[in-house]
């Protein structure tokens, strides 16, 4: 794999010397776009959880059930065509506010950060943006957008998740977000018939760090490290049918001396007169010391999910019911596996050009290993929520 990068890169700038010169006729001017969404968002959980993890008596110290919540982001992009046809762009994404998710709390970042080199021979795209096979993965379809690791209640936002529940890694969703927006090199090559290939290679997954050693310890990293994958994704349409039909693959080492981990991705798309039928899978196999789903080993990731969706759309209305269940290998040494479960109903609006109201209920339950045994409130979770909301586009 990482010789089929090195060859793809190799050609671009083979392309850039041998078309002789290369001066654009002007700078590149950034242009703004991005999105506003707010969520007015009720939640209802188990108050047995609740009760434990606030050690309260019963109907007492519960959480508000009702909060606002919103997710903003504003692009800085722009690109040039060079004298020798390429193309040359960048790309910059900005949290705007609203985030609330845990790992951004510290305020408002930017989110991915990338240039690109484009033309006959397809797309390079260099910086933090996600891998290949995430921009050509398909999943179950949802009419409010609020499905798979970004929405409200799949992102964990909504219902709480027990510390002790894990999950696949990058959330709750069928495509590979194990490196997450780590620096990277992706090669997208450009549609034939409809059938469109992609190739990753991360050099370390640490991500928004510029050690070349990754932490800056040599010899200590043990984080998803050299990975390479690839995916692909077929569009066509037959007969007034939609067909689209996503893969993926790809390999990492989690830790030193071990055999390399594997993961998967397949996904798959069907429409016709407004309706849309979908559904994806992903396998996680993680190796630490002791191999796949030890028990000396259980902190590791292994498992799997799915999702699977009915969407129909008319006009400026849409509406959707969607399914997703995971099973991963838990943070105990029993056999067991952490689940969780969720489903979801969501639907659309269109006001106008890039305004829409959104609204979704869904539920949501989470099983630890051990709660499935031992009944242990801190470690099961379930409930119920209902948000709607607002979605600007700019």
């Amino acid at each position: 794999m990482k010789k089929i990068l090195v060859a793809s890169t190799a050609l671009v700038a083979a392309g850039m010397i041998t078309a002789g010169s290369a001066a654009a006729s002007e700078k590149i001017k950034l242009n703004l776009g991005g999105y506003s969404k707010w969520w007015v968002v009720g939640a209802w959980q188990d108050d047995s959880f609740t009760d434990g993890i606030n050690n309260t008596t019963a109907g007492q110290g519960d959480a508000n059930s009702v909060d606002v919540k919103g997710e903003n982001e504003v692009w800085f992009g722009g690109s040039t065509t060079l004298d020798n046809g390429l193309q040359v762009g960048i790309d910059m994404q900005l949290r705007a506010g609203g985030t609330t998710d845990t790992t951004n709390t510290t305020g408002d970042t930017i989110d991915e950060s990338y240039v690109w080199i484009s033309g006959g021979f397809g797309k390079v795209i260099v910086g933090t943006e996600n891998n290949g096979t995430y921009l050509l993965h398909v999943t179950a379809p949802d009419a409010a957008g609020n499905w798979n690791e970004g929405g409200v209640m799949m992102g964990n936002l909504a219902v709480a998740r027990p510390s002790a529940v894990s999950t696949l890694p990058g959330g709750n969703t069928t495509a590979i977000l194990t490196d997450g927006d780590a620096e990277k090199i992706t090669y997208v090559a450009p549609a034939f018939y409809g059938l469109t290939l992609g190739a990753t290679y991360v050099p370390n997954a640490t991500e928004d760090n510029q050690n070349v050693w990754g932490t800056g310890t040599p010899g200590t990293d043990n984080q998803a490290a050299e990975i390479y994958g690839v995916g692909a994704l077929y569009a066509n349409t037959f007969g007034g049918v939609g067909v689209k039909v996503s893969a993926g693959w790809v390999t990492y080492d989690i830790a030193q001396a071990t055999a390399r981990s594997q993961e998967v991705a397949f996904g798959t798309q069907l429409s016709y007169a407004g309706f849309t039928l979908g559904g994806s899978y992903r396998d996680v196999s993680q190796n630490a010391n002791g191999g796949v789903n030890s028990v000396a080993n259980a902190n590791t990731a292994s498992g799997y999910g799915w999702d699977v969706g009915l969407q129909y759309a008319t006009g400026p209305y849409a509406v959707s019911l969607a399914y997703f269940n995971s099973k991963v290998n838990g943070l105990t040494t029993t056999v067991d596996d952490d689940e969780i479960t969720a489903y979801q109903l969501s639907g659309k609006y269109n006001m106008g050009a890039g305004v829409d109201v959104l609204a979704s209920i869904g539920h949501i339950e989470y099983d630890d290993e051990s709660a499935k045994t031992t009944a242990a409130d801190a470690n099961h979770n379930e409930g119920w929520t209902v948000m709607t909301g607002l979605s600007l586009q700019f």
